[in-house]
């Protein structure tokens, strides 16, 4: 008995070499002392994670990996539209602002805990009725209750259209897991610990201004990653990121929220036969804004001679390598409700740009070539940072060039993102700074709510302050009608375009460069989840 049960055993222990040896796919590697070899993958990002701040319902660290992480009552599926995810279904009562979601069942945050309805709640105490989250229509919240342990309720103050699309956002509208926040009195957002989602990645491990790295959540309710970890090193400089890329040191460079790849690098990328260049496209526009404190730029006069200044065509053209599109108007046209009509800015016209700038009581007296008016110089401070956009700093540099030809000095100041951030958002040192709109299921909505509503925090408007402006774009956002709201978003576009609230620049795409290494490469639906992780696998050396 003894003897037939050890043939039995070696013939098991065969079988079981042979299945290892033939399996493929997703399983790890040996290595050649025979230990198992982890499929790795790394990707480039221009700048810190802020791992030890990302928290469900802040701003910090980068778009793309909160909806690796972390995830939401719905998905925006692209084309698609609203999806389920944690919310399989829900209901809207006739009043359009009470709204029920049944939770899916079985789900655990990567710590193990449990997500539940009253999960839920805790997470929607920390941002509803904040006003850091004013852009958001559905920050306004009358009450909200766990109904059972899979059903909450929410009934929101007021109706509007977007409030599901918002419920869709990387941030601030996603759920972690209570027990990554430690209990301050009095303060609902209590202390942030770490960040614990239920999303099909966990961070395994973060060095500042390093790198970060993502492992599979072992306890997802969804299909599992094929990669074993995904390594983010922080590479600040584009042309860095393309070194890397070219001597093996990364995998991935490329995305609009991860880094972007200079455009007059991209045709000799595509020349390397070790390396495959997506384009995608993307709803994003880059413009200028001007700082409305700024006696100079209270002149409407004074915006439309910027605006007329500047070939944005000639641009694109020879500046850019033709990549991307000038823009016409501030959206592109597969932003929702933007149409030829309501979107066609201001042309180049030089001659009209000087025109303006003298009607404004601008004139070169001195023969230098800058204008003055009551003996004060038209000199300016220009404001960018080329961290995730190295494009800007030939694009300023052209538009410097354009406005000099009209008689304005203005100066560049290159910032690194975070002073960039501060004299956008807070100090507003600048008097022109460059500027991207947000992409994809923001648009148009929250960026008319972030960029021209008083910003909480300097009682300023981001972009530009108009009170007629206002009060269309909130009319807008709880018109339900579809037909009335196209009417509407088309008075909302009018009076951008007669107030001249900024400067229209450039329609860009999205590039990614990806090593020959990399299977399974896809865009993913949107800049917010710029790549289809979980598909992603390493080929087989």
């Amino acid at each position: 008995m003894r003897k037939h049960t050890s043939i039995v055993t070696a013939i098991l222990a065969f079988l079981m070499l042979f299945a290892s040896a033939c399996s493929g796919g997703s399983q790890s590697q040996p290595s050649s002392d025979g230990a198992e070899r982890k499929k790795e993958l790394v990707v480039a990002i221009s700048g810190d994670g802020q791992m030890d701040r990302f928290d469900a319902a802040s701003y910090n660290g980068p778009h793309p990996i909160y909806k690796m992480i972390y995830e939401g009552f719905v998905e925006d599926g692209g084309a698609e539209g609203i999806l389920p995810s944690l919310a399989t279904e829900w209901s809207v009562a006739e009043d359009g602002r009470t709204y029920t979601f049944k939770l899916r069942q079985g789900v655990k945050f990567s710590d193990g805990t449990d997500f539940d309805a009253d999960a839920v709640i805790f997470n929607l105490n920390r941002w509803v009725n904040n006003k850091l989250h004013a852009a958001l229509t559905s920050v306004n919240v009358e009450s909200m209750e766990a109904v059972d342990k899979y059903t909450v309720k929410m009934v929101f103050t007021n109706q509007a259209y977007p409030i599901l699309t918002e419920l869709s956002f990387p941030r601030p509208v996603r759920f972690l897991s209570p027990s990554s926040i430690q209990a301050v009195e009095g303060d609902p957002m209590g202390k942030f610990t770490k960040p614990v989602g239920t999303g099909p990645w966990m961070l395994e491990s973060y060095k500042k201004d390093q790198e970060f790295v993502l492992v599979p959540n072992p306890y997802y309710w969804g299909g599992k990653p094929k990669l074993d970890r995904i390594v983010f090193k922080v590479i600040p400089e584009g042309q860095a990121r393309i070194m890397a890329l070219q001597s093996g040191e990364v995998d991935i460079i490329g995305g609009d929220l991860l880094g972007k790849i200079p455009l007059d690098s991209i045709e000799a990328l595509k020349k390397d036969s070790s390396i495959t260049v997506y384009n995608d496209q993307t709803m994003s526009s880059q413009f200028i804004i001007f700082n409305q404190d700024n006696p100079v730029f209270q002149d409407k006069n004074v915006r439309l001679a910027f605006n007329y200044a500047i070939n944005k065509e000639s641009m694109v053209s020879k500046l850019l390598n033709g990549i991307g599109q000038a823009a016409d108007g501030l959206n592109q046209y597969s932003v929702p409700y933007v149409t030829k009509e309501n979107n066609q800015w201001y042309k180049y016209d030089k001659p009209k740009a000087k025109q303006l700038l003298e009607q404004a009581g601008f004139k070169d007296t001195n023969g230098d070539g800058i204008v003055e008016k009551d003996g004060k110089p038209l000199e300016i401070s220009f404001v960018l940072t080329t961290d995730m956009f190295p494009e800007w700093k030939p694009m300023c540099e052209f538009i410097q060039s354009e406005l000099l030809g009209i008689g304005v000095k203005a100066n560049l100041n290159v910032l690194d993102a975070n002073a960039y951030a501060d004299a956008q958002v807070k100090s507003r040192k600048f008097d022109i700074l460059i500027q991207r709109t947000s992409s994809d299921s923001w648009l148009p909505h929250s960026d008319l709510l972030q960029f021209f509503t008083i910003f909480n925090a300097n009682n300023k408007a981001r972009v530009w302050y108009d009170e007629r402006l206002v009060e269309s774009i909130n009319e807008t956002l709880q018109t339900m009608d579809e037909k009335k709201r196209q009417e509407n978003y088309d008075k909302v576009f009018k009076i951008m375009h007669d107030e001249v609230v900024c400067i229209p620049l450039y329609y860009p795409v999205t590039t990614f460069a990806v090593s020959s290494r990399v299977q399974g490469f896809k865009t993913g639906v949107n800049g917010y989840a710029p790549i289809e992780w979980s598909q992603l696998d390493i080929a087989a050396n």
